[in-house]
């Protein structure tokens, strides 16, 4: 397992931002999104671990296609889940920690983030991309046009069958796709106390707004208070606007300034009557 961790200029104990990456097999040091998103913590630790069959500094001409046979035998969410919770589990007794956790993970890494939400209850989840409001198969069924839909059903019946295969379907294993296809975002967050942060693309092709928006409303069915939804309008899966502007910091920026205005308090979880 290979993890990048870099501590603030600063002696008093700190936090941990956690930035899980999205799909492919870029290394996350070289995730131009990932550094983004720490440069606008600047005053908390953050940690990033790599995928299986990833080494720090790989770059694939196409990091969906041309990945690692290792990368492609065990990479999976739930491994990622794993590897996450080892390396936050040998950082516990650290004196620079105090506790204090952030996670922020984008499309697949959001995915990534929900389930960690759920297990280690951190002061703030933050998604970017991510929808949920259903299963991750049905979303990227959603996601699909029509026509497809035969094909990738048909694909997911054979992942279920073949947990274990190396056979690839939409640039991921059948082993990824087994592991994956019936995850949901929102059963995950239900079940933290977490503050949770969703931030949305209104022309998002991947992550379809709808299952965004459902989230929501699952979350108020549920009674429960700690989910704040922005939702951009025109922004696409990378937060680019119809002219290909790149609204990236920007919508980060906001995300850590939400963190600060939560940071401290008591998380938001309630359940209406």
């Amino acid at each position: 397992m290979h993890w990048t961790l870099d501590l603030p200029q600063q002696n008093a104990p700190t936090g941990i931002l956690l930035l899980a990456q999205g799909s492919g097999c870029l290394s996350a040091t070289k995730n131009e999104n990932l550094l983004l998103a720490r440069s606008y913590f600047p005053n908390l630790a953050s940690l990033m671990v790599e995928k299986y069959g990833v080494l720090p500094g790989d770059t694939p001409e196409n990091d969906h296609e041309n990945c690692s046979d290792s990368f492609y035998a065990h990479h999976t969410v739930s491994q990622r889940v794993a590897d996450y919770s080892q390396v936050l589990e040998s950082l516990r007794q650290a004196p620079w920690w105090n506790g204090e956790l952030v996670l922020l993970g984008g499309s697949e890494g959001g995915l990534v983030v929900s389930l960690l939400a759920e297990q280690h209850n951190p002061d703030a989840t933050i998604l970017l991309s991510t929808a949920g409001g259903m299963s991750f198969g049905d979303m990227v069924i959603q996601s699909m046009p029509k026509e497809f839909h035969p094909q990738i059903l048909e694909g997911f019946q054979k992942a279920r069958h073949n947990p274990y295969s190396t056979e690839k379907l939409a640039g991921q294993s059948l082993r990824f796709w087994a592991d994956a296809i019936d995850l949901n975002v929102t059963e995950n967050l239900l079940r933290s106390t977490s503050n949770i942060l969703l931030l949305q693309g209104s022309a998002d092709s991947l992550a379809p707004v709808e299952a965004a928006r459902r989230l929501q409303e699952q979350f108020t069915a549920a009674g429960h208070c700690n989910l704040t939804y922005w939702e951009f309008p025109h922004y696409d899966h990378g937060m680019e606007d119809q002219s290909g502007h790149s609204h990236m910091p920007e919508v980060l920026k906001r995300a850590a300034n939400w963190w600060l205005s939560v940071r401290g308090t008591e998380n938001t979880f309630c359940t209406r009557k």
